[in-house]
Formats: structure tokens, sequence, C-alpha cells
């Protein structure tokens, strides 16, 4: 008898996709590592003498909690812990140094950057003249985590297009060539689903959660800096605010 079998013994009132999905995370706890890949759902189905939708079900609910990472034509992986980051207002905003912090490496991407004059921002940034906007995909040990969003005024950092490619940190960069360190205003959060961009570059599936932040940041003089937002992996990421 299989230790699936003598699980679905003691607790029949459970369905047994709940019980495997148990069952599964306890052993990737025991023996897996981030990014180790499952076998498959033939595999499971065989070791485990149940039906393929009954694993898919499992596999499903583990990927829901964040424990796997299914990518479609591909397989399940085990899927990086959650980090706790802290986004209180006052704190240096920077996402890379944060991580950094915590032992982990950031890698930024560039996707496009493009001028726009939206009134509501320019009003937040004190400002009149064009705004730019870089979007940026920031993977953190490799793993896709945000899509992301900054503008700031070109009148105040006209040459940023010049110097800034999008691919290392903008707050290094801003104090190092201008001596401007940065800080968060405020943060409002929002829970969305994943869109076409999301699903691309964030590698989840149509539908998946994404957890929304948008704020301000300000430098040490509490003068308007950036606008930003930040489209995060739901399971990859847990937010702490003072």
């Amino acid at each position: 008898m299989t230790e699936l079998v003598e699980r679905i013994n003691r607790h029949a009132d459970r369905p047994v996709y709940r019980q495997l999905s148990g069952l599964i995370e306890a052993r990737l706890a025991a023996t897996a590592r981030p990014g180790d890949r499952l076998p498959s759902e033939a595999e499971l189905s065989r070791r485990f003498r149940v039906n393929r939708l009954t694993v898919r079900r499992a596999l499903d609910e583990l990927n829901r909690r964040g424990i796997i990472e299914t990518i479609h034509g591909k397989g399940s992986f085990v899927a990086a812990p959650i980090v706790r980051y802290d986004v209180s207002a006052g704190r240096d905003a920077s996402f890379t140094r944060s991580m950094r912090a915590l032992g982990r490496a950031v890698t930024i991407r560039l996707l496009g950057t493009e001028i726009c004059e939206t009134r509501r921002w320019q009003r937040e940034l004190h400002t009149s003249g064009p705004l730019r906007t870089w979007t940026t995909v920031r993977l953190v040990d490799g793993q896709p985590w945000s899509l992301s969003r900054t503008t700031i005024g070109t009148d105040r950092f006209a040459e940023l297009t010049d110097v800034w490619t999008g691919e290392t940190s903008l707050y290094d960069l801003l104090q190092e060539r201008y001596g401007v360190r940065i800080y968060r205003a405020y943060r409002t959060f929002s829970a969305q689903m994943a869109e076409p961009q999301d699903v691309e570059h964030l590698h989840v599936p149509v539908g998946a959660p994404v957890l929304q932040l948008q704020g301000l940041n300000v430098d040490q003089k509490d003068q308007p800096v950036a606008l930003v937002q930040h489209r995060f992996r739901g399971d990859r990421i847990q937010f702490t605010v003072e």
C-alpha cells in the first residue's frame, strides 16, 4: 500500500487531490531546491496510483499557493521562496539595494522608453515639461519578479536618457551622479489580473494574481523625483508596511 493510500484511509473526509498536494509539498520541503523540476503528470500518476486529473488538480493548488511554478510546455518547478519586502514611507526606495541586503542578485532589463505629458503626473512631479517613462523587467536570482515603469521629469534630469540604459539601478545612478538619494513618499496597492505584457515578461498565466504597487519617490529635501508603478508576481513577494 502506498503512502498516499494510507493517508486516504486516515483522512477519508479530505479530497484526494488535496491529500496528494499535501504529500507532494512535504516531499519538496524535505528534498527539493528552488528550480528543481517535478516529475511529469504521467509519472506522478503512476507513482501515487491516482488518475492524471487528480494530479493536475493537486499541482494547480500548489501553483496557486506559490509552492511550485508551472510553465506551459516545460513542466512544473519548485518555486523560489517568498521574500518579505519593506515598503514603508521614508525608507530608502532602492529595490536593488534592498534585495542585495538579503543576499539576492537583481538583474534589470530595459523594455522601452517613451516621452509623455500627462497633466496629473506633471503636477505630482512639480513640472510643466515633458516626462520620460522607462519600462523594465526586474529579475531576482534570475527569476522574473516585477514589470516596472518609472517616470521622471526631463527638466531636472535631462541627460538621464543618455546615461541610464535602464539596466542598472536608477537610484544608485542618481546618488552617484547627482547626489540625490531617493525615499518613498507614498505607496498604493491593488490586486490585478495578469495582462498580456505580464504574461510575456513575468511568466505567469493569463488571469494570474498580480500585485500592483504605485507611488511617488522624493529626494532628501522632500522634492518629487519619480513616479513608479510595479506589477509584482503575487507568488514571489510579501510586503510589510509600517
